[in-house]
């Protein structure tokens, strides 16, 4: 039987297997008789390589048999171009060894498992498992089982492939794809929008966060559907007007961590994209200056995307955008991406430019990569043929995005949300809080709005200062806004705010107590989280880790050395760890993904990173308390 109907396939054999006497070799699995099969399991692998105009679903042979590897090391199938292999080979053993106790099956079972009950984790982000990470976990119970057995020794082969190739095999779907957005459940949007917003989800748009990060809910934990959005009415205006066609065709918006880049970028997007526009006018709503719609607008948020997965989601979006658009057939290798991108826009079209918004370029997997080799080149692009495509990026200044800085400096405009003045801050953050606490609180009655207005006033002076000395004093390592959201939250889960009820005085000095230094905010939520024991001791764990981050499996054995009663044999158990991860930790995270998918964590400021060392340097018992 045939089956035209399925993409991927997996064929999992246990039983016995034995080799042919003659030279050829060739791997026969016997039937419940002791008698071969009339064919050798090399023909399965023929009928799906040998007939390339046929329908040929990925197909993985788990073969748990004697002499299963074979198969793997078959010459013929090695020297086949690996980008069009559809046969695969995970074999329990040798091309001329013996198996035992089915440890294959038992341990492919095993690692599965842990992998269904999230006790193995790959990061979200990808849709399935990497075939190399599930091949070394099934090796290790393997060896484990081997041990237990006692006896003989077994490995398990897989099918070759060059050490320069990475390839993407879909066998192994990932349980926790696509969930855990950025901050909070995901809130479907209202159901007249969500094909529109679906096919923007695909392509790596992601409405959620611009909408979000629009709203400025986020800081409480609430959904999208309403705006906190307050302040940066010039960098509103300014960016508002350029979305409706001003000059320069090149815009850089950076600052700190936490100032309101996507937020900013967000509430933008949210008002001039078709697909976001009826749905999120309570968001952009109340704006005083806001773009018109924009059907030419093309959208990315860049985080944890490749060089490769941004292109293709600005082509997929540009052709979409573009219908007369169509990629070149056989483009040159010298055309790179961005010339790939521009042969888009140079077809005959309405003559009104492209729009391109990228949001968190900084926290992309390969932000230098993208930036130097796709949009340097595109705003190069853009600049010499005015009309004919426009960016605006967000982003941190880091050293690696340091050539498209500069040419926006040169011949664009960089929109500084650090150099603000004070003035202008302070009143955004007053009103922030404000909007906060007239929504959804205990304290949004009219009864109590001088509380809230003492509250929010107090607030902003603490962050930022009052009067002419406030633009001279020594600004926040991170944002403002996020700081006043974040300890909004803190008196409303703590009920900081009831001792204030009615008591404007108190509620205004309750408010100038909000922390300046992430070690203060950090501290407080530490007491607000007192029943997250490993808290302290994995971010301190974190404080330490090298390059692009710890993974799991490290941060549960190295957060043991930080508790205040440290036992070398213990870890933290890794659902304990997750949650830890998805829920209280995960503001202070930075995430990245290594070469086995696996998620890397580290912490978001080196700021933060400096003062938990020192913390724990200084601490008499080295303890998991503040």
């Amino acid at each position: 039987m045939t089956a035209h109907d399925i993409d991927v396939l997996v064929v999992h054999i246990v039983g016995h297997g034995e080799l042919a006497a003659s030279s050829s070799e060739k791997l026969y699995v016997l039937d419940p008789r002791g008698e071969r099969l009339t064919v050798p399991v090399t023909h399965w692998i023929e009928l799906i390589e040998d007939h390339p105009r046929r329908h040929r679903p990925h197909t993985l042979f788990i073969l748990d048999v004697c002499y299963a590897g074979q198969v793997a090391v078959e010459a013929w199938h090695t020297r086949q171009q690996v980008s069009r292999r559809r046969a695969w080979v995970l074999a329990a053993t040798g091309a001329q060894e013996q198996a035992f106790g089915y440890r294959l099956s038992q341990a492919a079972t095993q690692v599965l498992h842990r992998y269904r009950d999230g006790e193995l984790r790959i990061d979200r982000s990808l849709p399935y498992i990497p075939a190399k990470t599930v091949y070394q976990e099934i090796e290790r119970v393997v060896s484990r089982l081997v041990d237990i057995d006692r006896g003989p020794v077994q490995h398990i082969l897989t099918s070759l492939v060059p050490s320069h190739v990475d390839i993407d095999l879909p066998f192994f779907p990932n349980p926790g794809y696509g969930g855990l957005k950025d901050l909070g459940p995901p809130v479907e949007l209202p159901e007249n929008v969500l094909p529109e917003i679906a096919r923007l989800t695909e392509w790596a748009g992601d409405p959620e966060h611009f909408r979000r990060r629009a709203s400025g809910g986020h800081p409480v934990a609430r959904d999208g559907l309403y705006g906190y959005f307050s302040g940066r009415e010039v960098e509103i205006a300014e960016l508002a007007t350029w979305l409706d066609g001003g000059a320069p065709a090149l815009r850089v918006v950076t600052g700190k961590p936490g100032v309101g880049k996507s937020a900013l970028l967000g509430v933008l997007v949210c008002a001039a994209h078709p697909a976001l526009r009826k749905a999120t006018r309570g968001i952009w709503g109340q704006l005083r200056n806001r773009p018109g719609e924009n059907d030419r607008l093309v959208v990315v948020h860049a985080r944890r995307l490749t060089l490769d997965q941004m292109a293709r989601s600005l082509e997929q979006q540009i052709l979409a955008v573009c219908p007369t658009g169509r990629p070149p057939d056989a483009p040159s290798p010298s055309m790179g991406p961005a010339g790939r991108l521009a042969s888009l826009l140079d077809a005959p079209d309405d003559g009104s430019p492209v729009t391109v918004v990228v949001d968190a370029l900084d926290e992309a997997e390969e932000p230098r990569d993208i930036a130097s080799v796709l949009l340097v080149p595109l705003a190069r692009r853009a600049l010499a043929e005015p009309g004919l495509l426009r960016i605006v990026v967000g982003a941190r200044g880091e050293d690696g995005l340091r050539e498209l800085f500069r040419l926006a400096e040169l011949r664009g405009l960089v929109t500084d949300l650090d150099t603000v003045p004070a003035t202008q801050v302070r009143l955004g953050v007053r009103d922030y809080v404000q909007n906060l606490l007239e929504h959804d609180t205990p304290y949004a009655g009219s009864a109590l709005g001088g509380v809230r207005r003492a509250l929010a006033d107090g607030m902003a002076e603490g962050l930022v200062g009052n009067g002419p000395e406030a633009d001279h004093r020594d600004r926040l390592e991170w944002g403002e806004f996020l700081t006043a959201g974040l300890y909004v939250h803190y008196l409303l889960a703590t009920s900081q705010l009831s001792c204030a009820d009615r008591d404007a005085p108190a509620a205004r000095r309750l408010g100038q107590q909000v922390p300046r230094s992430l070690l203060e905010l950090l501290q407080l939520d530490l007491r607000r989280h007192s029943g997250q024991k490993h808290l302290l001791s994995v971010l301190t764990a974190l404080a330490y880790a090298q390059g692009r981050g710890m993974p799991e499996r490290v941060l549960a054995h190295a957060a043991q050395a930080f508790t205040s009663n440290p036992d070398a044999t213990a870890t933290i158990p890794s659902q304990e760890l997750h949650t830890l991860l998805d829920s209280s930790a995960r503001f202070y995270l930075r995430r990245d993904i290594d070469t086995d998918g696996t998620t890397l964590y580290r912490l978001f400021h080196e700021g933060l990173a400096d003062q938990l060392r020192l913390l724990h340097a200084t601490s008499p018992d080295h303890g998991d308390s503040p």
